[in-house]
């Protein structure tokens, strides 16, 4: 139920915006770069694209729809954290880069249709995957996610601390070391530019393969 929620509503707020979710091109997920392939405790396993890691995209950061786009057109999404154990694996990797941040597919449901008494308020309760339609922990229970104790006015993540200059911090990222945190959760303005890492999307996957009979994914 969730996953169909979340999906709908995000595809409305992207119409609205003016700037829709691109579709995936089946020659570019058949030739999607894989920096990694991870099975998670579920025993689940995608492959992962790690902006930084590809020459092309070496410099490259964009906004959190335009990260998502263009995973999306690779049969990918950006990176959606389910498990601790996969939270772990991407902290690990940037880590290794000396990355700063990065963008998740991480976002809070704050447009029209959010509304629902369950996912009110919604900086606790309105969190979810945008790439795997999950829904985040209320961010009040520490140990459901990776929120940092701590931001840019020394409160506990997610703060909004943008809101009172008119940008709500509604998209997720996960900042290195910036507050003398570690690598951590972190609520952003979702203008802001970042490198991004891209996962298998199996929801797009299976599209293209269902539409391009003998494509090899």
């Amino acid at each position: 139920m969730y996953r169909a929620f979340y999906l709908l509503f995000f595809m409305l707020v992207a119409v609205t915006a003016q700037r829709r979710l691109a579709l995936p091109d089946p020659r570019s997920c058949a030739n999607r770069v894989r920096h990694s392939t991870y099975r998670d405790a579920r025993n689940v396993a995608h492959s992962y694209f790690f902006s930084w890691e590809h020459a092309p995209t070496r410099g490259l950061e964009v906004d959190w729809l335009d990260a998502r786009n263009i995973c999306r057109r690779h049969c990918m999404d950006a990176v959606s954290l389910e498990t601790p154990q996969e939270n772990e694996f991407i902290k690990q990797r940037i880590a290794r880069g000396n990355i700063k941040y990065i963008w998740t597919s991480g976002r809070k449901c704050n447009f029209n249709g959010c509304n629902r008494a369950d996912l009110q308020p919604q900086n606790i309760n309105g969190w979810f995957w945008s790439g795997s339609g999950a829904k985040i922990g209320p961010t009040t229970k520490r140990d459901s996610g990776d929120w940092s104790a701590t931001g840019g006015y020394g409160q506990a993540q997610p703060d909004n601390r943008e809101a009172a200059q008119g940008n709500d911090e509604s998209c997720l990222s996960i900042l290195n070391n910036f507050y003398n945190d570690g690598i951590k959760w972190h609520d952003v303005a979702c203008h802001h530019l970042k490198p991004f890492v891209c996962e298998d999307s199996d929801e797009l996957l299976n599209f293209v393969a269902s539409r391009n009979p003998g494509i090899r994914l």
